[in-house]
C-alpha cells in the first residue's frame, strides 16, 4: 500500500507499542476457563474474524491527522500498562495509602483501567485476568470498594477471583473482541472499533469497503457509540457487552438497552429517568428532545478527539457548544435579550453555563455527582424534595437546601 506518512514508520511503531495498539489480545490458552465456557455456552453467536483487522497504526499510514488526534484521547488510553512514575505515568492511585478495601499491591497489577474519574486494576488469579475488588477515586483521592453488586451481571459473577475481564470489560475496552477465542485484535478503542475491520480497505482503498459513520443512517451511526455508552445487556448472562456486533450493524440484534421505570429508582436511573450512574449517556440521550429532533452524538462530540473536555466540538464551559444551535436570534431559542435574563445568574458565573442546569452531574462514577445527565432537562429542586433526585441547582449551591433552591427559583421572572 502506498504510504501517506510524513513521519518515520519506526516512530509510528514506537507509538503503537507505547499505547498497546499492536497488542493482539489474550490467547485462549492464557484464559482456558473463559474460552471453553464461551464456546460451549453460545456457539450460535456471531464470531469476529480477527484476520480482517489491521490495527490503528496501519490506519495512520494514510490517516495521520486522525490518528494523532485520536492518540490524545482517553479512548486510546482506556487500558494501559502500569507505570507509577515518569512522563508516561499511568497509575495515579496511592498504593502507600492504607485501605480495608485493597487486598493487592502495585506489583500485582498487570494493567490499569481508566484515568479521568477512577482507576481499576487488572491482575492474574489462577492464570486468568480479573479486576481487583478496589478502585481509586481520582476526585476524592482515596480507595473505594469495587464489587459490581449494582450491576445486572453480579448474581452470575459474584466471586471477583473468577470474574473474567474479557467477559465483562474487553468488549468495550478493546477492538475486534472475539468471544470464541477470548482474544481481541487491538487493545483500547481503536480506529476499527468505530470504522469496522479495515483489511479490505487497506488492500484496495474505496469508500464502500470501510464503515464511515458519517455515511450511515443516523440510527446506525448512533449505534456505534451506544454499543459501549448504552447500559443494558446481551442475550445470556455471561457477557456484559454486545457480543458479535460490528459497526454498521443494527445494535438491537446484539444488545438491549435498559429503560427507566418512571417513578422507580434503579441502578441506572433516578425516579425521573435521569442518570443514576455512568455509562447511561445513551440511555438518557434516547429520551431527550435532542434525539427526537434528529440530533446524534457527533453533533456535539468529535470521536477523533478535540482539545475540549469529553471530546466536544466546542467548549461547554463558555457555552460555545450549546450556542451553535441555541441562543438569541436562533430559531431554537431560548428567546432572551441578555444571558442573565434566561439563567438568573451573572453572565460569567458558573450558574450561566448551559450544562450546569441542563446537564447536571447526576450520575455516579466512582463517587456520586461525576457523570452528566443527557436528557438535557432542567431538574427542579422539587424532584429532590420528593424523590431525592439530584437537581440543577444544588450541584453548585451545595451549602444550601433543596427547599432554599426551590424558593429562590420561584422568584425568577417567568
Amino acid at each position: 500500500m502506498k504510504s501517506c506518512l510524513r513521519i518515520a514508520p519506526c516512530c509510528l511503531m514506537a507509538t503503537a507499542v507505547a499505547i498497546g495498539i499492536v497488542h493482539c489480545g489474550r490467547s485462549a490458552e492464557s484464559d482456558p476457563q473463559g474460552a471453553s465456557a464461551a464456546t460451549a455456552e453460545s456457539p450460535s453467536w456471531r464470531r469476529i474474524d480477527r484476520s480482517r483487522y489491521i490495527g490503528s497504526a496501519t490506519c495512520a499510514e494514510c490517516h495521520q491527522k486522525h490518528f494523532v488526534d485520536w492518540y490524545g484521547t482517553l479512548h486510546a488510553k482506556m487500558v494501559q500498562l502500569p507505570l507509577a512514575e515518569g512522563l508516561a505515568q499511568t497509575i495515579f492511585a496511592d498504593f502507600k495509602q492504607q485501605s480495608p478495601h485493597r487486598n493487592f499491591e502495585l506489583e500485582d497489577v498487570t494493567s490499569v483501567i481508566g484515568s479521568r474519574w477512577k482507576q481499576r486494576f487488572i491482575g492474574r488469579i489462577d492464570g486468568h485476568e480479573v479486576v481487583f475488588p478496589a478502585q481509586w477515586s481520582v476526585q476524592k483521592k482515596t480507595w473505594l470498594s469495587y464489587g459490581g453488586k449494582s450491576d445486572w451481571w453480579y448474581p452470575y459473577h459474584k466471586d471477583w477471583k473468577s470474574r473474567s475481564v474479557f467477559k465483562l470489560c474487553d468488549g468495550c475496552h478493546s477492538t475486534g473482541a472475539d468471544h470464541y477465542t477470548q482474544t481481541f485484535a487491538e487493545r483500547n478503542i481503536g480506529c476499527e472499533r468505530c470504522h469496522g475491520p479495515g483489511k479490505a480497505h487497506v488492500e484496495e482503498p474505496a469508500v464502500d469497503n470501510i464503515v464511515n459513520p458519517a455515511r450511515l443512517s443516523r440510527d446506525r451511526s448512533i449505534d456505534i457509540c451506544l454499543s459501549c455508552h448504552l447500559s443494558g445487556k446481551p442475550p445470556g448472562t455471561e457477557y456484559a457487552w454486545p457480543v458479535g456486533y460490528e459497526p454498521g450493524m443494527e445494535l438491537k440484534e446484539f444488545w438491549q438497552g435498559s429503560k427507566p421505570q418512571r417513578g422507580k429508582q434503579t441502578a441506572e436511573f433516578w425516579h425521573n429517568g435521569t442518570a443514576h450512574k455512568n455509562r447511561v449517556q445513551g440511555n438518557t440521550f434516547l429520551q431527550s428532545g435532542m434525539y427526537h429532533a434528529g440530533l446524534q452524538c457527533t453533533a456535539c462530540h468529535n470521536p477523533h478527539g478535540s482539545r475540549h473536555r469529553s471530546m466536544t466540538i466546542k467548549s461547554g464551559d463558555d457555552n460555545a457548544l450549546c450556542l451553535i444551535c441555541h441562543g438569541p436570534e436562533k430559531d431554537l431559542g431560548p428567546d432572551y435579550k441578555t444571558l442573565s435574563d434566561h439563567t438568573g445568574h451573572a453572565p460569567t458565573s458558573v450558574g450561566s453555563r448551559c450544562v450546569e442546569c441542563h446537564m447536571p452531574k447526576t450520575g455516579k462514577n466512582s463517587v456520586p455527582g461525576e457523570s452528566r445527565n443527557h436528557t438535557f432537562d432542567f431538574i427542579s429542586p422539587a424532584e429532590t424534595i420528593k424523590h431525592g433526585v439530584p437537581n440543577s441547582c444544588n450541584g453548585c449551591h451545595a451549602d444550601k437546601t433543596p427547599e432554599w433552591a426551590l424558593s429562590e427559583l420561584k422568584k425568577w421572572p417567568r
